[in-house]
C-alpha cells in the first residue's frame, strides 16, 4: 500500500473470492489484512463490488466496504474506518474507469 497522511507505505496481503458469475452480473468479495499499520493487527477490511449488465451495452457498478474488528473495536475504529472509506473510494473510481476503458474489447 502506498503512503499516505496516517501511515508510511506497508505491505497489504489480499484475498479475493468470485462470489457470483453469470451473464447479467458478477460479484468480487475481499477481505484486506495490514499487519504492518497501527492497530492493523485488529480489523479486516471487506470490500465488495457488484457489476451489473443493465442492456443496451451499459452497466452498474455498486461497491462496499466495511471494517471487522474480531477482538473488538479500538479507541481508533471511526479514523480507521474513514481510512478505510477514503482508500476504497479511490480504488473504486479508479475500478469503474478501467472497466469503462476496456468495454469496447468485449463481446457484444
Amino acid at each position: 500500500m502506498p503512503k499516505s497522511a496516517f501511515v508510511s507505505a506497508n505491505m497489504c496481503y489480499e484475498t479475493n473470492r468470485i462470489a457470483m458469475y453469470s451473464d447479467y452480473c458478477f460479484v468480487l468479495k475481499k477481505s484486506t489484512l495490514t499487519p504492518d499499520v497501527p492497530y492493523g493487527k485488529s480489523f479486516v477490511a471487506w470490500t465488495q463490488f457488484v457489476v451489473i449488465n443493465t442492456g443496451n451495452n451499459t452497466c452498474r457498478m455498486i461497491c462496499s466496504v466495511e471494517a471487522e474488528f474480531p477482538n473488538g473495536p479500538p479507541m481508533v475504529s471511526r479514523q480507521i474506518k474513514s481510512g478505510m472509506r477514503a482508500g476504497v473510494g479511490e480504488f473504486f473510481v479508479k475500478l469503474g474507469e478501467t472497466i469503462s476503458s476496456y468495454a469496447s474489447e468485449f463481446p457484444k
